[in-house]
C-alpha cells in the first residue's frame, strides 16, 4: 500500500516548516473571509492547503507516467514514477535479463532519475507491498480527514504557524485572535479621545470595546468583529489604556485612574535583587524556603490549581497585598497585559473585592480594607480557594474567637528596631514563628527609608535584630522563618539571602531544626 507523504506522521511533525506558500494561503484566507481568526481556524486552513497542494502534486507527477510495480514490464522511453521514494520519476534507459535462485528469470530495468541511472526489477509477479493496487495514492480532501489531521497534529501545528505569523508584519495578534493590516478598520485621534471619555464616565472602567464602540460612529459597513479586533488593536498601543481582564477576554481600563500603587510598584514591595551562593542552602533550608513560598524566591510553580493557604508578610499586609508566588500564581491566569484586574469573593459574607494584579512585580492589590476589618496580623494564615463551577477565587483565614495571646511587637529606640513582647487579641489562626506586628508603623516605616538611604547589608540587619528577639528567648535562639519576618519590616528580602547569610558568616551558629545562635564576637561585616 503506497500512502502520500502527507499521511505519514513526520511530515506534520518533525518535517514540518510553514513555507511561502502557506503564508499566502494565510493572506489569501483572511482576504477571503474579510474577520479576525484564530490560529485554530487558520491551522485548519493551512492543512486542507496542504492536502491538496499534495493531490495537485501527485496528480502532475502522475500525469503521462505510469506506476512502477515489479510485476510489469516496462520499454525503453516509458515514464514511470515512484511513489514510495516521494514520488521520484524518470525515464527507462535500458532493459536487461535478470535471474534470482529464489524467483526464477525476471527483467531488471534501468531508469535514469534526476541524471541518475537506478536499476528495479520487472516481470517479477511475486507477493509483494509494491505489487498491490494504488488507491491510496492520492487522499481526499474533506472536512473528516482535516478534522482528524487536526486532532492528531493540531497543537504542534498551531505552535509553528503562530510563531511564522509573528515574524510577518502584515499579521496582527490580539489574544487569541489574529488578523492583516490591510483589512483593519479606521481608527481615528478622535475615536480614542471619545473611548477616553467613555471610560472616565464609568471612573476608569472596565469596558470591553463591545461597550465602548456604539459611541464611536465608526463605519458601519465594517464587519462588528473587524470594528472590535481594530478598536482593541489602537487602543493597546496608546499608553492611556491598559487591558486589564483575565486571560482569554479583554477589557480596558483608563491608567491614569488606576491606583497610584498598582501605577507604581510600592517602596515595600520592590524587591532589588542580592546576590548570594544559593549553594549554602542545605536541602532543609530550600524545602523551608518552599515552605514559606515568598513571591521572589526562583521556586517554580506548582501546576494545577488548587487552594492555597499562605502565610501575610509585614511588607503585603502594610501595602494590602497579596503576594503572586509560585502556589498562588496558578489561581489567577495571566495575560501578556503588565496589570489585571481581578475580583475575589469573601468566603463568608460574599462581598466582592477588587484587586489588581501586577505581574512584573509579583503582587496583587487591593486588600487593605479586607485585612483591617477582619484584623488579620502579620503571620497570619489567609485561604484562597478556587471555586471552578462559578470561576471566581474565594478569600477567607482562620476564623475563631478573639483570644488574648503574646505576640511580637517592633518598637523603635535611637533610630534601630527593638522587639518585646505583649499580649494582643487575636481573632485569626497564625504561625507562631512569624507573627509580629507594630503600634509604630510611622517609626518603623522611617527606619525602612532610613535603611533604604544607608544601603545596609543583610548581614547589618541580621547583626540588628537578631539579639533583640533572642533576647524574647530564654535560650537565646532565634528560628529562621522569625528572623526572615522580622528582616522584611525593614527591608524587602525573600528567604535566601537571608539564610544564606545565617550560613555564610560565622557569628551565626545552627543548634538544630532552623533555630540558631548569635555570637557577636565572631561577626563579619560585608
Amino acid at each position: 500500500m503506497i500512502q502520500p507523504q502527507t499521511q505519514h506522521p513526520d511530515y506534520w511533525g518533525s518535517e514540518f516548516k510553514v513555507t511561502d506558500s502557506d503564508i499566502e494561503q494565510i493572506y489569501n484566507h483572511f482576504l477571503e473571509v474579510e474577520k479576525p481568526q484564530t490560529v485554530g481556524q487558520i491551522t485548519l486552513v493551512i492543512i486542507a492547503h496542504r492536502l491538496a497542494e499534495e493531490n495537485t502534486r501527485i496528480e502532475r507527477l502522475l500525469t503521462d507516467r505510469t506506476v512502477y510495480q515489479p510485476k510489469k514490464n516496462y520499454e525503453i522511453g516509458e515514464q514511470l514514477v515512484f511513489p514510495v521514494m516521494k514520488f521520484a520519476h524518470g525515464q527507462v534507459t535500458a532493459v536487461r535479463d535478470g535471474y534470482n535462485p529464489s524467483y526464477g528469470k525476471f527483467n531488471v530495468i534501468q531508469v535514469d532519475i534526476k541524471n541518475k541511472p537506478r536499476e528495479f526489477a520487472a516481470g517479477l509477479d511475486i507477493d509483494h507491498p509494491l505489487n498491490q493496487a494504488n488507491e491510496t495514492i492520492t487522499v481526499s480532501v474533506n472536512e473528516e480527514q482535516i478534522d482528524r489531521l487536526y486532532d492528531l497534529y493540531g497543537y504542534s501545528l498551531e505552535e509553528k504557524i503562530a510563531a511564522a505569523m509573528d515574524e510577518r508584519e502584515e499579521f496582527i495578534r490580539l489574544g487569541l485572535r489574529w488578523f492583516v493590516t490591510a483589512l483593519m478598520a479606521e481608527v481615528n485621534v478622535g475615536h480614542l479621545h471619545l473611548s477616553q471619555a467613555i471610560l472616565e464616565m464609568y471612573e476608569g472602567g472596565p469596558l470591553p470595546v463591545s461597550e465602548i464602540l456604539p459611541h464611536l460612529d465608526m463605519d458601519p459597513s465594517v464587519d462588528a468583529s473587524v470594528q472590535a479586533f481594530s478598536l482593541n488593536y489602537a487602543l493597546l498601543k496608546d499608553e492611556r489604556f491598559d487591558e486589564v481582564a483575565p486571560k482569554g477576554h479583554v477589557a480596558w481600563f483608563l491608567h491614569a485612574l488606576e491606583p497610584e500603587a498598582v501605577k507604581n510598584v510600592p517602596e515595600h514591595l520592590a524587591y532589588k535583587p542580592i546576590s548570594y551562593d544559593r549553594a549554602l542552602l542545605s536541602p532543609q533550608l530550600m524545602l523551608l524556603e518552599r515552605e514559606l513560598d515568598d513571591e521572589w524566591s526562583e521556586i517554580k510553580p506548582d501546576s494545577g490549581v488548587q487552594p492555597v493557604v499562605f502565610t501575610l508578610m509585614y511588607p503585603h499586609r502594610y501595602m494590602g497585598t497579596l503576594p503572586l508566588s509560585s502556589r498562588i500564581r496558578p489561581l489567577f491566569p495571566l495575560s501578556n497585559s503588565p496589570r489585571q484586574r481581578a475580583v475575589l469573593i469573601d468566603d463568608q459574607t460574599g462581598e466582592e473585592i477588587v484587586t489588581w494584579i501586577v505581574k512584573e512585580h509579583r503582587y496583587i492589590y487591593g486588600l487593605k480594607k479586607w485585612y483591617d476589618a477582619n484584623q488579620i496580623p502579620i503571620g497570619g494564615f489567609v485561604h484562597l480557594t478556587p471555586d471552578v463551577e462559578n470561576d471566581v477565587i474565594k478569600i477567607g483565614f482562620d476564623r475563631r474567637k478573639a483570644q488574648r495571646e503574646w505576640v511580637r511587637l517592633a518598637t523603635v529606640s535611637d533610630n534601630r528596631i527593638k522587639f518585646e513582647l505583649n499580649r494582643r487579641a487575636i481573632a485569626c489562626g497564625y504561625d507562631d514563628l512569624l507573627i509580629v506586628g507594630t503600634d509604630v508603623i510611622a517609626a518603623i516605616d522611617a527606619l525602612w527609608r532610613r535603611v533604604e538611604a544607608h544601603q545596609r547589608s543583610v548581614a547589618s540587619l541580621l547583626a540588628e535584630i537578631f539579639p533583640e528577639l533572642a533576647n524574647l528567648n530564654p535560650q537565646h535562639t532565634v528560628h529562621a522563618k522569625t528572623l526572615y519576618s522580622a528582616i522584611n519590616m525593614l527591608k524587602r528580602l525573600p528567604p535566601g539571602p537571608v539564610f544564606a547569610e545565617l550560613v555564610r558568616n560565622p557569628a551565626f551558629q545552627s543548634v538544630g531544626d532552623h533555630y540558631w545562635r548569635f555570637d557577636s564576637s565572631r561577626w563579619q561585616q560585608t
